[in-house]
């Protein structure tokens, strides 16, 4: 996975369910209608001042990927809690988010602070699994004149063997890649495939459905699996996932053309507009398909 869509997807994958005693139900009511600026109104006008309010308001904006605005609220956590690995996590993961879409030479600037709060919640948690598998994607795209190193990559890794056997070796197949051993990684992703259904147990977050299914397209999985994956994705899906249904299918759809898959692409094309009809990409995409 892209270090860009992991962040992302750890961000807003990170439970919060602790803080379910207090009373959201109306907020919570927009969320689930994706009326984002409703819920918003909401939280600021009644919430702003609580632990779970600006918790809430980091997470939406990070949803919408306003970067400042969800790093401000993550600022405000991480002060009054500046032992939360979480909130350290969140607010190293959203500067990550904001550092690439901005231009590289801003934000090399980033990367250090980027770097702080990821290792200061791995120092405060060991075993935080979402801070090991972004410092492990981030020493392993990084530049060496900026700190990232294969050595550093592999020394988070080798801990989430410890930690999650889903992760790890989504973490390896990542570095195995890295070094140019396709066969390697595929076999770590088909073995991780293998375990999610033996041991569902080991699925943390509905997005790693996806995330499964996407590297099964790419190392070319049976299609039966990529469709067990995804239908395990779709019923799970909720607003804090990184990707709608019809943005994952038309994902798969571009792995499948990029392979030269015309059967798969035109499947997962038209299950993608069975979501969203008059998506201009996904349109555009069945066109090129369709004159492969």
């Amino acid at each position: 996975m892209e270090l860009k869509a992991l962040f992302l997807f750890f961000i807003l994958g990170c439970n919060f369910s602790i803080f379910g005693q207090e009373n959201l139900k109306s907020m919570e009511f927009q969320l689930e209608q994706n009326n984002f600026t409703a819920a918003l109104e909401i939280l600021e006008e009644n919430h702003s001042d609580s632990e779970l309010g600006i918790l809430y308001l980091g997470d939406i904006n990070s949803h919408l990927k306003h970067w400042d605005e969800a790093i401000s609220y993550y600022e405000k956590l991480v002060e009054l809690y500046p032992n939360s690995a979480l909130y350290n996590f969140k607010m190293g993961g959203a500067m990550g988010m904001k550092a690439m879409e901005i231009n590289k030479f801003q934000a090399a600037f980033l990367i250090p602070d980027i770097k702080k709060y990821l290792e200061k919640a791995v120092a405060l948690d060991p075993e935080h699994i979402e801070s090991r598998r972004a410092l492990a994607q981030l020493y392993l795209e990084l530049p060496s004149v900026l700190g990232g190193g294969l050595d550093k990559s592999l020394a988070h890794t080798k801990k989430l063997e410890e930690l999650n056997e889903l992760d790890y070796r989504i973490a390896m197949a990542a570095i195995y890649a890295y070094k140019d051993k396709e066969e390697i990684s595929g076999e770590m992703i088909k073995k991780a495939i293998e375990k999610s259904q033996t041991k569902p147990s080991l699925i943390l977050r509905n997005y790693m459905y996806f995330e499964l299914a996407q590297e099964a397209v790419r190392y070319k999985v049976a299609a039966s699996e990529v469709d067990w994956l995804m239908k395990k994705y779709i019923s799970g899906f909720n607003y804090l996932d990184l990707k709608t249904p019809a943005e994952a299918y038309l994902k798969l759809a571009q792995l499948s053309e990029k392979r030269g898959n015309k059967k798969a692409a035109i499947k997962y094309i038209s299950k993608s507009l069975d979501y969203d009809a008059k998506a201009e990409i996904a349109l555009e995409l069945q066109e090129d398909i369709q004159d492969m």
